[in-house]
């Protein structure tokens, strides 16, 4: 995509995936993300401050985006019919030019974002369109063809047809004061100087011998001020320093041969020609100057997706920033080590720290990176002739070891990234490696340790053990002016598998080596004699990845059949089995404590595994392909995929831990101060902590506490002589003053849990009388403001539906009482009168005449007195259903002779009364 300065952001933009990065040089690392969901952009300007952009996008529309620490859009339009091709900001920010496949160049006006200019002439798409620098004029490329455009005419004054194909970059070489070169390159190989004045003239066609991707112009000014700083023997300065009279800028060109050069433009000539240092054959597609305040540099971007930063003038290589890999095939942490007793002076005693701030990087090309793990900044280890593949760093994080497709493997020094050994003898892809990984107690012993040893597994299915040379010459070969050593006889070979070899690792304590192959065997040998111990049998397809516990005797491999095996080291029999994936295992490891391990496969899924239990505790999808490699060292984890994703990962367990313990003593400390502030009487602030901790329990007992206290309080001062209403408006006035307390958070939570409680029959009253209390004090604007409010009501209603109803069904049942008492009157009646034994004999014969005279009258009195509570004033009362919604104890059968005692169909005084079942 698209690459380009901001010279008022002091920034490098760039596209990537269809996003704009802003990238900080100086910082190596992106600043600014610049995205628009489900709609790629396509191409993009940034202002001469720095602070607007504008992105054409895969829709046809033109956005308008405010830059800073966040991107922030602002409005979008629709500009051509078709998609645009480029966009441009004149020198002052207040027009953008665009250029689109409907064959048309448009200039609009950024702030009131309508259209000024409408120009046609072109045959074909439009490719690029930048302003003049100088003056109100723009220039237009379609395939080979140059425009140049007038503004206040509103016409054509220029056309440049020099380019016999495709003209693939422009720029512009000030001169003096506003007059400004065109410089152009094409893919045939040819360079052209236009001189843009009242007519477009060529002033010089340079042939560079390879397709043009990019050039730039480096004004000379600011380089003779930095030759006098300049290293002897640089070949720009000494190109200056030769020149009678040195033009005003120089041209830098990029193409497909890999090189960088700098041309003359007043005699066509090469100044300097440099091989590039990017994979991919080293194909360069762009070349940026940078002008910075103090010193001006080039920025080039190659076919590797990654940016390489040139210092002016002596044009070495400043640093490298990481772009867009293609697949991560390999990666691994660089450990670095400090002890305690930083003297070494004793052998025991001192404590190994060990960190990790970079790491190795292999995609899919022939040049490792080493990048930090807190940016984008990298090395390129620069020495292979074809793809590496595999890779593995000593225990010290001194030396790196690669190897790839070439058949060769290189010792690299983690400090100055230059190879201080090739090690040779592979005949085919050299696909695993590994270092002896017993860690030095002291510094003492690890300056005092041996040779260098390397494990290698290629493709030719055999392992072969390496002594390599010493470590002083080592370092002696990959300092300044060293040369490269070679070993080309390894101390052990064998041939590990009956088919190619696909992982080697040697054991933490360096007396075992494990071998894993495409033969579907994982072998254990005698480090370093290389003798066979045993084979661990049992997977059904190749295994990919073996890895020993760093605590004990056993070591887990990963195998395309989708599963991880732990196998014992004393008898090579598997212990356990781990599923989970659904596609191949390709990569295995143990955490620093044993007790887990992590594995990634096919699948995109990385899987944290519990060893005693072969549960999966975790599983973690960042990546969205095929998740080649990880690698754990201390609590930092690295994984790289086919998504071209290189994760960083800190393992937070001792900090989450550490959180949660803290939550639990603040929500300690909390509950303790609830219930201080109840018995202080702080009701209102008790009830506010209780519901910032969700504890709808604590807050029901406050409540509930409060409501019977002042129930209380409000009888004894009812008896006392004071006023019902009084008592009842201070109850109503304090909770109205609460909930006028809560912020909009609380508010939503306090909705929700009265919500909960009105579907409870236990607490439904509560919630009636609260959520009343809500709707009477808030005030609607804020109401509105709580989120599904509408959802909340509609469920309140329904329930409060059940409720009257269940309620109407417990009153109903209280008549019965009534109706019992009542017709009951008249035996406690007569039993009063029988109380007088003497009275009872004397009057016997007149007693039961009169009995027999009063009996029905006393019984219909009876009846009516109870009627009359049943059924009260209310004559045209609809009939309720005797039911009991709440699910309680199922109601007692009813006496039929007293529910029959009104006449036909239980109506009594024209009202229906419930009849027994």
């Amino acid at each position: 995509g698209k690459v380009c300065w901001s010279d008022g952001a002091q920034a490098l933009c760039c596209l990537s995936s269809e996003e704009l990065q802003i990238v900080d040089v100086a910082a190596d690392k992106p600043t600014t993300r610049v995205v628009q969901e489900d709609d790629g952009i396509l191409t993009f300007a940034i202002d001469p401050a720095g602070l607007v952009a504008c992105t054409s996008h895969r829709s046809g529309l033109l956005r308008h985006f405010k830059l800073g620490a966040s991107a922030e859009l602002v409005r979008s339009w629709k500009a051509h019919d078709q998609l645009v091709s480029d966009v441009s900001f004149d020198a002052t920010g207040n027009l953008v030019a665009t250029g689109s496949v409907d064959k048309t160049v448009k200039v609009w006006d950024f702030s009131g974002y309508f259209c000024t200019h409408n120009f046609k002439g072109h045959s074909s798409l439009i490719s690029l369109v930048r302003f003049h620098p100088g003056k109100l004029q723009l220039v237009s490329v379609a395939d080979s063809e140059i425009r140049l455009w007038d503004l206040a005419t509103a016409s054509c004054v220029g056309i440049m047809k020099d380019h016999l194909t495709s003209i693939s970059s422009l720029c512009f070489g000030k001169v003096k004061g506003h007059d400004f070169d065109l410089v152009s390159g094409g893919r045939d190989q040819v360079v052209n100087v236009w001189r843009l004045g009242e007519t477009s003239t060529l002033a010089r066609s340079i042939a560079v011998f390879e397709n043009v991707e990019g050039v730039a112009a480096i004004p000379t000014k600011g380089l003779k001020e930095a030759c006098a700083g300049a290293k002897r023997g640089a070949p720009v300065a000494a190109w200056l320093s030769s020149e009678a009279e040195a033009p005003s800028y120089l041209i830098a060109t990029v193409g497909t041969k890999g090189l960088l050069r700098l041309w003359s433009p007043t005699n066509g000539k090469s100044v300097v020609s440099i091989a590039s240092p990017h994979a991919a054959k080293g194909s360069i597609r762009h070349v940026v100057c940078l002008s910075l305040p103090d010193r001006c540099e080039l920025v080039t971007v190659g076919d590797d997706m990654n940016l390489i930063v040139w210092s002016l003038p002596n044009l070495e290589i400043t640093r490298y920033i990481m772009g867009h890999n293609e697949e991560i095939v390999h990666t691994q942490l660089i450990p670095e080590l400090k002890w305690s007793d930083e003297d070494g002076e004793a052998e025991t005693g001192s404590r190994c720290h060990v960190k990790a701030d970079r790491m190795v990087c292999i995609a899919n090309d022939e040049h490792p990176r080493v990048v930090q793990c807190h940016g984008f900044a990298a090395m390129m280890l620069q020495g292979h002739t074809d793809v590496v593949i595999s890779c593995d760093v000593s225990v010290d994080g001194q030396w790196i070891a690669t190897g790839g497709k070439d058949q060769t493997v290189r010792i690299w020094s983690s400090k100055t990234c230059r190879c201080a050994c090739k090690v040779a003898g592979h005949v085919g892809d050299v696909s695993a490696l590994s270092f002896p990984k017993r860690r030095p107690k002291s510094a003492q012993a690890h300056s005092a340790a041996g040779p260098l040893m390397l494990v290698s597994g290629s493709h030719d299915k055999t392992m072969k053990i390496w002594e390599l040379p010493s470590v002083d010459e080592l370092e002696k070969a990959s300092g300044k002016g060293g040369k490269e050593l070679l070993v080309e006889t390894a101390k052990v070979a064998v041939v590990a598998h009956a088919k190619e070899v696909n992982d080697v690792t040697v054991s933490p304590n360096n007396k075992l080596l494990a071998s894993g192959g495409n033969d579907k065997l994982l072998r254990i040998w005698r480090f370093p004699q290389g003798d066979l111990l045993g084979e661990c049998k049992g997977h059904r397809r190749a295994v990919w990845c073996a890895a020993f516990s760093p605590i004990d005797q056993v070591i887990a491999s990963a195998s395309g059949d989708t599963t991880l095996r732990l196998w014992n080291l004393r008898d090579y029999t598997a212990i356990r089995t781990f599923q989970g994936h659904s596609s191949a295992v390709l990569r295995v490891c143990f955490l620093a404590n044993g007790m887990q391990m992590m594995s990634s496969g096919v699948d995109g899924l990385l899987k944290l595994w519990q060893i005693r239990t072969a549960d999966c505790a975790a599983t973690f999808e960042e990546h969205i392909g095929r998740v080649w490699c990880i690698d754990i060292l201390g609590n930092r984890m690295v994984s790289g995929g086919s998504d071209s994703r290189l994760c960083v990962w800190q393992d937070m367990t001792k900090e989450r831990s550490t959180e949660r313990h803290d939550a639990r003593a603040e929500e300690a400390m909390k509950d303790s101060k609830i219930g201080l502030l109840v018995r202080e009487k702080k009701i209102e602030e008790a009830l506010t902590l209780s519901l910032q901790l969700r504890r709808p329990g604590q807050m029901r007992q406050i409540l509930t506490d409060y409501s019977m206290d002042t129930i209380s309080r409000s009888v004894a001062e009812r008896d006392e002589g004071q006023e019902e209403e009084e008592s009842k408006a201070s109850i109503d006035i304090n909770l109205r003053r609460w909930v006028l307390s809560l912020s909009d958070d609380h508010l939503t939570v306090l909705v929700d849990i009265l919500e909960q409680w009105n579907s409870n029959r236990r607490t439904a009253s509560l919630a009636q009388m609260l959520i009343g209390v809500v709707l009477q004090a808030v005030p609607p604007s804020k109401l509105a403001a709580i989120e599904g409010l509408n959802a909340t009501c509609n469920a309140f209603l329904s329930y409060s539906t059940r409720h009257m109803t269940r309620i109407e069904a417990l009153l109903q049942k209280t008549f019965l009482f009534d109706l019992v008492l009542q017709t009951g009157g008249s035996g406690l009646a007569l039993q009063d009168e029988l109380e007088d034994p003497s009275a009872a004999v004397a009057d016997s014969v007149a007693k039961a005449e009169m009995d027999k005279t009063l009996e029905p009258a006393r019984a219909e009195s009876a009846l009516r007195r109870t009627m009359d509570v049943l059924l009260g004033d209310d004559e045209d009362a609809e009939p309720v259903q005797n039911e009991d919604q709440d699910d309680e104890a199922e109601q007692e059968p009813h006496d039929d002779s007293a529910m029959d005692l009104g006449s036909e169909g239980g109506k009594v005084s024209g009202r229906k009364v419930p009849t027994g079942r």
